[in-house]
């Protein structure tokens, strides 16, 4: 059996190195079939390869299955498995949109589907892979049972649509769900290797999949932040930010990281919030009213379109214009904020509450 380390190291690196090889290949191949879209926020208006998330996709899932037989451990393979299932479905949902452009409505209702594996997992496991029993900071352990099932599925749909609205700069989903996965990764450290008492039977040797599932998704965030960074030379398009988003909301139920994972994506979710209730529910976004103009300059400035949703690019611009790179800037440093406060909060659930 490979070691904790090895096995972690696999995890990260295979789906930076698959990506990272794939990328200028899959770049060259979509351009040279004329699926492209235009960069509106550059001046020369460059021609910028669509769909990058099919890389994302099939490196997941290359790296799930070497993950898998590099583990011998059958309930952490069960894991990465369901894990892998769930962006997967996610992601094939998200191809979908990219080609067709999916109904606003339907979109979220379709990613429902993407917890149907972590619910059938039940059936192949001697116990659910979920806990109806999440923590909250000050309160403790809770007892939701059905209530948790029945939510279950909005964990998976609602940071997937969320990452999904966020992703409307070069690099702007790439580095805020880095940031929010650093943060998951050491409150779960924290959670999980800590103790009031000092009496945790786990160590740093004890192979977690948590760990497993933030590594593969931040080694190949950072593949594609390369390509995807200021100025873009690809797109993720749906495919890659619903299957992110949906790797964020498996790793808070697979992780039992709920409360910590919603406190890490507060600027997502301000986002998203602001613009569903602008414009008073569900909207495609090719359908909305643009909430920005490029200035003279080429800088990005609010267009005050009463029909207009309000977005955290909005929040961000409020005291004028900005070039694409600062607003990205603005939100990272939102994210590390929400960062910390999801680290402070394993901390009160932790080692706070006994």
């Amino acid at each position: 059996m490979a070691s904790s380390l090895v096995v972690y190291i696999i995890a990260f690196t295979v789906p930076l190195l698959l990506s990272g090889i794939g990328f200028p290949f899959f770049i060259k191949f979509m351009l040279n079939k004329g699926i492209f879209g235009i960069d509106i926020h550059k001046k020369e208006q460059p021609k910028i390869a669509e769909m990058g998330g099919i890389v994302l996709i099939i490196s997941l899932i290359i790296s799930s299955v070497i993950t898998i037989l590099v583990v011998d451990d059958s309930d952490v393979q069960l894991m990465i498995g369901v894990f892998c299932i769930t962006i997967t479905i996610a992601g094939i949902i998200g191809i979908i949109d990219d080609f067709v452009t999916l109904n606003a409505i339907l979109k979220p209702v379709l990613l429902l589907l993407a917890s149907a594996p972590i619910i059938a997992s039940t059936w192949f496991s001697t116990g659910p892979l979920y806990n109806s029993h999440p923590q909250f900071p000050l309160i403790g352990e809770t007892q939701l049972t059905i209530v948790y099932l029945i939510l279950l599925p909005f964990v998976i749909t609602v940071p997937a649509n969320a990452v999904n609205m966020i992703d409307v700069f070069n690099g702007s989903m790439a580095i805020t769900t880095i940031i929010v996965l650093i943060a998951t990764f050491i409150a779960n450290l924290i959670i999980s290797y800590t103790s009031p008492d000092s009496t945790s039977n786990r160590d740093f040797t004890t192979l977690d999949p948590t760990n497993i599932f933030v590594l593969m998704i931040i080694g190949v965030l950072i593949a594609f932040l390369i390509f995807n960074r200021y100025p873009a030379r690809v797109f993720g398009g749906d495919s890659s930010s619903l299957t992110i988003g949906a790797s964020l909301g498996a790793i808070a139920v697979l992780g039992r990281l709920e409360i910590v994972i919603i406190i890490a994506i507060i600027p997502f979710i301000m986002n998203a919030f602001g613009i569903i209730s602008s414009v008073k529910g569900l909207l495609e976004r090719r359908k909305m009213a643009r909430p920005t103009k490029m200035t003279k300059d080429w800088k990005i400035e609010s267009t005050n379109d009463p029909k207009a949703p309000i977005t955290l690019v909005g929040l961000v611009i409020q005291k004028g214009p900005l070039h694409e790179k600062d607003i990205v800037k603005s939100f990272g440093i939102l994210t590390i904020f929400s960062g910390i406060l999801a680290i402070i909060t394993a901390i009160l659930i932790r080692v706070v509450i006994p």
